[in-house]
């Protein structure tokens, strides 16, 4: 892969969770401490979640703790859970995972800066400069783009474009990274952009467009 000159990634999944998005790590921590809840009726939560986190305007000023609280609370609401130890503990366990993992990435992206530009395209809450900046990731990007702040999200081709153009840049000049084969690596490569998908533990797909399978952020750094 030649002429790249600059690289965007997604956050939720990517940055944070090495291929694993949120819905397979809140169940993993639930798992974790022996919360029997069917899977079905966890992913129903989970959206639940989401959905009331792009509703409610306060999580625009939270930090990662209290993102993955509020979204925990709400997943218990649904659920009817009435147990304020349980939820606690789900939330340290997600965001141990989601710690380590952001640890990493800014160490691939710190050594990624140094010869390309960087940036991150994520489905967010309108908190996401708040966390990469907590995270110590904010320094190191060229541009951001929060779906919230936005008002156009993925898997919409404009968020793409919308950080292309900030860049100064040609879509084919720019790779996309994302855990997400329908929300990352399918609209990144409409907006002309080469793509990776970071599999973690997904499976392959023998028909997928994207350019690169990833197993680890790092794995980038092979690139020239």
């Amino acid at each position: 892969m030649t002429g790249l000159r600059a690289i965007l990634f997604d956050f939720g999944g990517t940055l944070d969770g090495a291929g694993q998005s949120w819905g397979d790590r809140f169940a993993a921590a639930y798992d974790a401490h022996d919360l029997a809840v069917p899977r079905e009726r966890l992913r129903e939560a989970t959206g639940h979640g989401t959905r009331q986190a792009y509703r409610e305007p306060a999580v625009r000023g939270f930090g990662l703790e209290a993102t993955v609280a509020f979204h925990v609370a709400c997943q218990f609401s649904y659920l009817g859970i009435e147990d304020r130890a349980a939820a606690d503990a789900v939330v340290r366990t997600f965001l141990a995972v989601s710690v380590a993992a952001l640890q990493e990435s800014r160490a691939v992206l710190a050594r990624l800066g140094h010869r390309f530009r960087l940036g991150v395209v994520s489905n967010f809450y309108g908190n996401l400069d708040r966390i990469l900046h907590s995270t110590g990731i904010a320094p190191l990007l060229g541009v951001t783009c929060d779906s919230t702040l936005e008002g156009v999200s993925k898997p919409d081709p404009r968020i793409f474009m919308l950080a292309v153009e900030r860049l100064g840049l040609r879509s084919e000049d720019v790779l996309f990274v994302g855990d997400s084969y329908e929300q990352d690596i399918v609209p990144a490569r409409a907006a002309g952009m080469r793509t990776a998908w970071l599999l973690a533990r997904q499976p392959a797909r023998d028909d997928s467009v994207a350019d690169l399978r990833l197993d680890t952020l790092a794995e980038l750094e092979r690139l020239r």
